[in-house]
């Protein structure tokens, strides 16, 4: 269902209108809860499997060894996982909880680079994969399974998904380096990297906080010019995204829009 219909277009168009800035904030509790989560999970699960692998060695039976290794394999993988979620909430936010996003006639306001100007912003995606999870947590299977736990541990269904121009740039504007690669790489043929953004938005912000944040940031793309696509899966923005750097196949790049500075809501 699109966050974008008229109503909310034309309201959001006069909230602007009127030099407004829309800002979200995490929840702090949400945020607090999932960081620590996902260390403590990780590092049960390290400590269970190395414990584990060490007491079938030392039994020296080879079928208990090649069970044991097999589980030192997956649980390390989940750790991984749980690790690399946690990274990927901690980056865009800067390390702790605060502002997550505002948006203004000036641009992206982070907790990262104060201002991204909306020159540097190529494209938007507002992704909505609440209902493909959902259904797949339904499911009596394996992967249905894995679903649900990952929804335990703070994987998110709904994401805004920047891509942004000068990726070493934009790092290189970051005050705490630990944080730097928050603005992930992405491949541009035609010129320096591209950075991704990417924020989860239901783990750590109320339902109409979401829906907010991600209506705003869709009017102002779409005032300026900017590709900007409600998608239901990161099919879309993996498809799109080669496509403006320029690695697909074709070789056929969408030109840059022309530059939108100020207030271009003002009739």
């Amino acid at each position: 269902m699109t966050v974008l219909d008229d109503a909310t277009r034309q309201s959001w168009q006069q909230f602007f209108a009127q030099e407004g800035r829309f800002d979200v904030h995490h929840d702090a509790d949400r945020f607090r809860t999932i960081e620590r989560r996902n260390l403590r999970d990780a590092i049960v699960l390290i400590v269970f499997v190395v414990v584990v692998l060490a007491l079938v060695l030392l039994w020296g039976r080879v079928g208990p060894i090649i069970l044991g290794m097999l589980l030192f394999v997956v649980g390390g993988t989940l750790a991984l996982v749980l690790l690399r979620r946690r990274l990927a909430l901690l980056r865009p936010a800067g390390g702790a909880p605060g502002l997550l996003l505002g948006v203004s006639n000036s641009g992206l306001h982070t907790p990262l680079v104060p201002v991204i100007d909306w020159t540097s912003v190529r494209a938007v995606f507002a992704v909505d994969e609440s209902a493909r999870l959902e259904q797949k947590r339904g499911q009596r299977t394996v992967a249905g399974t894995a679903e649900v736990w990952a929804a335990g541990n703070g994987k998110a269904t709904r994401h805004l998904w920047f891509l942004l121009e000068d990726a070493p740039a934009l790092r290189s504007q970051v005050t705490d380096r630990r944080w730097a690669k928050g603005f992930e790489t992405f491949t541009n043929a035609n010129g320096p990297a591209f950075a991704q953004y990417v924020l989860d938005l239901d783990t750590v912000l109320s339902h109409d906080d979401t829906r907010k944040i991600t209506a705003a940031v869709l009017v102002q793309a779409e005032a300026r010019g900017i590709h900007a696509v409600e998608s239901l899966g990161a099919s879309d923005f993996t498809h799109d995204a080669s496509m403006l750097s320029g690695v697909t196949d074709d070789g056929v790049v969408p030109p840059k829009p022309a530059d939108v500075l100020g207030n271009p809501f003002r009739h």
